[in-house]
């Protein structure tokens, strides 16, 4: 959300007259901004993307209409009896999905003091008649005016009791800082305040002439000492935009370039006789000057002259697209040879011959110089999936040769991790085409970022 213009002038005035307006926006609101969840108990946001409600609008004239039913004087003996009360004057109004009907807009007439004791209040009373002079009226009977004046001290605070008028509140944000608020809200000054408002074209004499005319009495000696001693230093070091850097030796060649019409376009300024700054960035100043005959050389960013060497173009290695499902036939390496299935065995049988085998050393894999690679699936994976451990590209290899399912870990590109159950496996190098359980869908896997290989869960 964001505040329109409007809400400048809101701001603008004084609080009477800002409640009156609240309150009459309230009136004529289609919403609900207090209701927190729905009827499925799903949290609701506050008033982004809600749609305009009109049972919530005649809630809150049905409200109104029903206390002003109470007779004078008297008054329900717990607010929320009002609901029933509503219901039968406003049968299709909306009520608050949880709790006793209408508990929602019952607390928001009793937090904004339209209903006081069961009972309409006086701006209650003028808020449903819709007169809008005399709801004015009652917001400045009970509420007092802004602040206007402030009392500063020698602590180098400003102290406003109440609420501080909209120029006050701005006048002190713009040269102190706030540290409290409330009954009384407080504001120090300090020389990064002070300073603060001089970066806003502020100048000495202003500052003290603006604080004078909310003060009664003369500003504190401190106060108008830290003014000046700020003031003194302000501007003293200036910072210039600047992309590049001309210096020389000649002034005068310096001071023709900066005249060049032709040079405009480079935003060329003189520091000093001798050093030029210029808008643009290095290389566009470089050419600019040789375009218009001037041999000029460019430094490094120690002050060395930079050596310009051209170099041969050539086109970059670019890793080729997968290939679309339409084409899986071409040139694409697939289970090149369907596994044999293997006879059942029993698991007792296989775990005794285990047992029984003697120990062997792990053989090193084929690029930490042991025996080749077993297949050319195993050497292919390898070149491309460099992050997996040589067991880890075996059994993949494998599974892409035998047709099985494989679990792998995977590395998107957004650095979201997944650990995914692959199947109907096809090696199209670089990338792996396969069946995703977690997607339901064909899915293409850079071999790059698998992080990880296991064996696929029995389903």
């Amino acid at each position: 959300m964001a505040s329109t213009e409007a809400f400048d002038a809101w701001t603008e005035r004084e609080p009477p007259e800002q409640f009156a307006v609240l309150l009459q926006a309230w009136r004529n609101l289609p919403l609900t901004p207090p209701q927190a969840r729905d009827e499925g108990n799903k949290a609701l946001p506050a008033l982004a993307a809600a749609p305009p409600c009109s049972g919530c609008l005649q809630a809150r004239h049905g409200l109104l209409d029903a206390a002003a039913r109470i007779p004078a004087g008297r008054g329900v003996r717990v607010a929320s009896d009002l609901g029933p009360l509503i219901a039968w004057y406003r049968p299709l109004a909306d009520s608050s999905p949880h709790g006793p009907p209408f508990a929602t807009v019952i607390r928001e007439a009793e937090l904004l003091g339209v209903l006081a004791r069961g009972a309409h209040s006086a701006i209650g009373i003028r808020l449903r008649t819709g007169d809008a002079e005399g709801l004015g009226v009652e917001c400045w009977r009970l509420l007092p005016p802004a602040t206007a004046t402030a009392r500063i001290g020698a602590d180098l605070t400003a102290v406003v009791t109440g609420t501080p008028s909209v120029r006050l509140a701005a006048l002190l944000a713009s040269v102190a800082d706030r540290e409290t608020s409330g009954t009384a809200s407080v504001w120090r000054f300090s020389a990064g305040s002070i300073r603060r408002a001089l970066d806003t074209g502020r100048t000495c004499e202003d500052i003290p002439a603006d604080l004078a005319a909310v003060v009664a009495g003369p500003l504190p000696q401190p106060l108008s000492y830290l003014i000046a001693d700020t003031a003194r230093g302000h501007g003293r070091v200036r910072i210039a935009p600047a992309s590049c850097v001309l210096h020389g030796d000649e002034p005068a060649l310096l001071a023709e370039i900066a005249a060049h019409r032709k040079l405009a376009k480079l935003g060329l300024r003189q520091l000093a006789p001798t050093v030029l700054i210029s808008r643009r960035p290095l290389d566009t100043t470089l050419a600019a000057l040789r375009g218009e005959g001037y041999a000029h050389v460019a430094e490094t960013a120690e002050g060395t002259v930079r050596i310009e060497k051209s170099r041969p173009r050539r086109a970059a290695a670019a890793v080729p697209a997968p290939r679309g499902s339409g084409a899986r036939s071409g040139g694409r390496i697939a289970a090149a040879s369907k596994a044999k299935p293997s006879a059942a065995l029993d698991p007792s049988t296989l775990a005794m011959q285990l047992l029984a085998a003697p120990a062997t050393t792990p053989e090193p894999a084929p690029f930490d110089g042991g025996a080749p690679f077993a297949t050319d699936t195993e050497e292919i994976v390898a070149g491309w999936a460099k992050r997996l451990p040589y067991s880890d590209i075996r059994q993949l290899a494998h599974a892409i040769d035998a047709g099985q399912a494989i679990t792998v870990e995977y590395v998107a590109t957004s650095g979201n991790r997944t650990v995914r159950t692959l199947s109907r496996l096809e090696l199209d190098p670089p990338y792996l085409e396969a069946w995703c359980h977690l997607r339901d869908a064909e899915r293409v896997f850079t071999l790059s970022r698998i992080h990880g290989v296991m064996s696929a869960a029995r389903e």
